[in-house]
């Protein structure tokens, strides 16, 4: 049997997700860098950016962009809001905007690996091969169809790589180092 039907009918039992999960290291606190490249249709170039990032169980995800230049995306499940030094850039509270609740949500359990959550508006289809695994998310019927085409995920014990599928054909690739 070859290693992408062995890998299909992991993926087809549902077994993968839960392989993965069990594969995640969990912490309280999660802190690491970040690499972003976003390759816009129609520009040459991809727009890049780096820094730092920290993931508070239960609390929120603080993203510290350091290059190009400094800025700070702070979310939690009641807010979204950016920084550009003491400059408030936008805030968006989930009181007023609904959507924010499913970006926060959706933020939380990528970069958490956090399959469980995720399943609730993607289908899902991976692989675990050794320490490595990869899962496609491909969004169910709803509002997440008019922002993604899909979503890839990949790591081993932590979430290693994000890239993002844009219905507009931009692709953003977020490349995870988390700290020891």
């Amino acid at each position: 049997m070859s290693a992408a039907l062995v890998l299909l009918l992991l993926a087809a039992d549902g077994d993968v997700a839960s392989r993965v999960q069990a594969k995640l290291v969990q912490r309280e606190v999660l802190t690491g860098t970040f690499e972003q490249s976003k390759q816009v249709k129609g520009f040459k170039r991809p727009f890049r950016s780096s820094g730092t990032y920290e993931v508070k169980k239960g609390a929120g995800v603080k993203w510290n962009t350091a290059a190009p230049f400094a800025s700070q995306l702070t979310v939690t499940a009641d807010e979204i809001r950016s920084m550009q030094g003491s400059e408030q850039l936008f805030a968006l509270d989930a009181k007023t905007e609904p959507t924010v609740k499913v970006i926060t949500q959706l933020l939380f359990s990528l970069l958490a690996g956090d399959f469980a959550v995720l399943s609730q508006h993607f289908d899902a289809r991976g692989a675990v091969e050794g320490e490595g695994w990869s899962i496609e998310l491909v969004p169910k019927a709803g509002p997440l169809t008019r922002a993604f085409t899909r979503i890839s995920l990949k790591g081993d014990a932590f979430v290693r790589s994000v890239t993002l599928h844009e219905e507009s054909g931009d692709v953003t690739l977020i490349s995870l180092a988390p700290a020891p």
